[in-house]
């Protein structure tokens, strides 16, 4: 039993739209550059996906996953997603199982770790958006709008590429070379996805002018 690939617990979005003062009672010039602005506002955060602790970080390592060391944290003292020296999970909190065939899926060496125990990396982004029209004629306007993405330039990590504890494994188990690099991230949700503007990027300001007839 585990949770399952997209178990993502947590999820809020939240979204706003204001309409700035006309300034009616200002001359024309103010009233025209200052009076009549939007504004609009997303915030969106959630939980990481879960993730999956196994016995090596090869695709014949599934579903093969490691016994629960008792005792031992889970998450490393300091660690980080993006610490090569001190990742974010301790795979000292997991070892192989004893008598370890290397059969994958043999039910008779497979460990106790529950499937996709562990969460990964949460994901925070803050957007805001301005705009205003300026009328040229009365069926033609002019928008101005500015538009800024991941305003506090939080990073938005991807998934760790290797949940496996061991680089390579005695068989029959006798001997587990730590890998050093379990639960590392290597990058962000933006580049893991190819997203070039908007969501999982870096603080990113755009800017448009728009003819609307």
């Amino acid at each position: 039993m585990g949770n399952a690939d997209w178990d993502i617990r947590h999820n809020l979005t939240g979204s706003m739209t204001y309409n700035l003062s006309e300034l009616r009672g200002s001359n024309w010039l103010v009233r025209s550059i200052l009076g009549g602005w939007q504004a609009s506002s997303i915030v969106q955060t959630r939980t990481g996906a879960a993730l999956n602790p196994t016995l090596t970080g090869t695709f014949f390592g599934l579903p093969s996953r490691p016994n629960v060391v008792q005792g031992v944290a889970r998450r490393n003292s300091g660690g980080s997603w993006t610490n090569s020296v001190t990742p974010f999970y301790n795979y000292a909190a997991y070892a192989v199982p004893a008598g370890y065939s290397g059969a994958p899926g043999d039910p008779t060496t497979l460990g106790n770790a529950p499937r996709n125990s562990l969460p990964g990396p949460k994901f925070f982004q803050w957007d805001f958006s301005g705009m205003k029209n300026f009328p040229v004629t009365g069926k033609v306007k002019v928008q101005f709008r500015a538009d800024l993405f991941n305003i506090l330039n939080h990073p938005n990590f991807g998934n760790p590429g290797n949940m496996g504890i061991c680089t390579t494994i005695a068989v029959p188990a006798s001997g587990c070379t730590p890998n050093l690099e379990f639960s590392e991230v290597g990058e962000t949700i933006a580049t893991a996805d190819n997203t070039l503007v908007g969501s999982g990027t870096a603080r990113q300001i755009q800017l448009a002018l728009k003819v609307i007839f």
